[in-house]
C-alpha cells in the first residue's frame, strides 16, 4: 500500500526528532511494516534539502528560505503539487495522510480531489483553538480556517488525539463532519518511556513542565501557582524544559524572584527526556488548548502523578484537573498531590499497562495501519 504523507515540517534526518518527535516516530515504526511504502511531501522544513531518505522513506521538502512570503508560499505549494503528481505518476498512491489539517490538510485536500484518492486529516495543534487574548489558533485566522474547513469538508477520515477535540469538532461542525472523525492518538515509544525501577522521592516536591515559552502554554500561570505552593513547601522546585530563545521564561522567575525555586533547561534531546522524567516527583501542565500533548502521556509512561488543565488528552489521564488560567486552582492540585505523594504515585503506578494498551506507538501503529487498508 502506497501512502502519502503532506505535512508541514518533518525531520531532517533519522537523528532528528525536534519538535515532532510523535510523527518521527510514528513514520519510522510504519516503515517496518512490509505492507507500507509511504513518500513524505513535507511543506516548510526542512529547508534547503529537496530529497532525502528517511530510513526506507522518500521525503521531498519545499522550502528554500526560513522566512517565506505570501507569494512564495503559494509557489512552494505548487511545486509540491507537481512532485506529488509525478510520484503519482510513476506508481499511484493509495491514500493521502495530512499531518495537520490546515495548509498541509488544504493542499492534501486539493490533491484527493482532482487524483481522486482517499484522505485522512489528522488534528496536530492548534486547527480548532481560537484564544483571542494571545491571538492563538487557526480559528481567529480568515485563512487558516477556511483551510481546516475545507480538510474537513473533503477528508474521508478526520482523526483526532483525544476526547477534547472531539467534543470542539461537535462544537463546532455539523453531522457530516462528526462522523467522520476517529480517534487515534499518536502512541509512546514504550521501549524508552517506563517507569524507573528505583524511584525515590525527592525531600521537597520537584515538579516538571515542558514546553516551548509560547502564549499557549501558559508559563505565567505556572510560575504563579509555584509561589503559592512554596508558602506551605519552600523548597519546591519546578524544572522547566523547552525552548525559551528570547528569555522570557528567565525574565518572569528573576521578576517574581523564583530563581531559588526554578530551574529552566532550555531545549532537550528526545532521547534525554526519560531521565528527566524519571528524576521529579509529579508533571505539571499549565496549558490554555492542547489537542493531545504527548509529553503528558509520556510523563504518565514514567509512572508520575499528573496535575494538569482540562485541555488535550489529560481527562483521560489523571482526575487532578483544574481550569486553563486558574493559578489558584493548580497550586491546590499540585499541594494535593504533594500531600498524598505515595498514594497518588502508586495508583500512577498501576495504570501502566492501561496505557500501554491506549496509547503506546505500537498500538498507534497498529491502529494507522488498520487504517489505512479501509479504503
Amino acid at each position: 500500500m502506497r501512502v502519502a504523507w503532506i505535512t508541514t515540517g518533518f525531520s531532517k534526518d533519522e537523528n532528528d526528532y525536534g519538535g515532532a518527535a510523535a510523527i518521527h516516530n510514528l513514520a519510522r515504526e510504519l516503515l517496518l511494516n512490509s505492507e507500507i511504502e509511504l513518500t513524505i511531501f513535507s511543506l516548510y522544513y526542512p529547508v534547503d534539502k529537496p530529497e532525502y531518505n528517511y530510513y526506507n522513506a522518500k521525503v521531498f521538502s519545499f522550502a528554500k528560505s526560513g522566512k517565506i512570503s505570501k507569494l512564495e508560499k503559494i509557489r512552494l505549494w505548487k511545486r509540491c503539487r507537481k512532485k506529488f503528481e509525478a510520484e503519482h505518476g510513476n506508481k499511484k498512491f493509495d491514500v493521502i495522510h495530512s499531518i495537520w489539517a490546515g495548509e498541509s490538510g488544504y493542499i492534501a485536500s486539493r490533491l484527493s480531489k482532482k487524483f481522486n484518492i482517499p484522505f485522512i486529516a489528522n488534528i496536530c495543534g492548534g486547527e480548532l483553538a481560537g484564544i483571542i487574548n494571545i491571538s492563538y489558533g487557526s480559528r481567529l485566522k480568515f485563512w487558516q480556517k477556511i483551510f481546516v474547513n475545507m480538510a474537513f469538508e473533503r477528508a474521508d477520515k478526520i482523526i483526532a488525539g483525544s476526547d477534547y477535540i472531539i467534543e470542539k469538532i461537535r462544537v463546532y461542525y455539523n453531522k457530516n463532519v462528526q462522523d467522520k472523525v476517529l480517534k487515534i492518538p499518536f502512541g509512546v515509544d514504550e521501549k524508552i518511556f517506563n517507569p524507573a525501577s528505583k524511584k525515590q522521592k525527592n525531600r521537597f516536591p520537584v515538579l516538571i513542565t515542558i514546553g516551548s515559552a509560547v502564549g499557549v502554554k501558559a508559563h505565567n500561570v505556572m510560575l504563579r501557582a509555584i509561589e503559592i505552593v512554596k508558602k506551605k513547601y519552600p523548597g519546591v522546585l519546578l524544572v522547566i524544559c523547552g525552548r525559551d530563545d528570547k528569555g522570557k521564561l528567565k525574565a518572569m522567575v528573576d521578576k517574581m524572584k523564583l530563581t531559588g525555586n526554578v530551574e529552566i533547561k532550555g531545549f532537550i534531546n528526545y532521547e534525554k527526556i526519560p531521565e528527566e522524567l524519571n528524576n521529579v516527583d509529579i508533571f505539571v501542565l499549565s496549558s490554555l488548548y492542547e489537542s493531545q500533548n504527548m509529553s503528558l502521556i509520556e510523563a504518565s509512561f514514567c509512572g508520575l502523578p499528573v496535575v494538569s488543565t482540562k485541555v488535550g488528552i489529560a481527562n483521560e489521564i489523571t482526575e487532578h484537573l483544574v481550569s486553563p488560567g486558574e493559578a489558584d486552582e493548580l497550586a491546590d492540585k499540585i499541594i494535593y498531590v504533594t500531600d498524598n505523594f505515595e498514594r497518588e504515585s502508586e495508583k500512577a503506578l498501576l495504570k501502566y499497562h492501561e496505557l500501554i494498551q491506549k496509547y503506546s506507538l505500537s498500538k498507534s501503529v497498529e491502529k494507522f495501519i488498520e487504517l489505512y487498508k479501509t479504503f
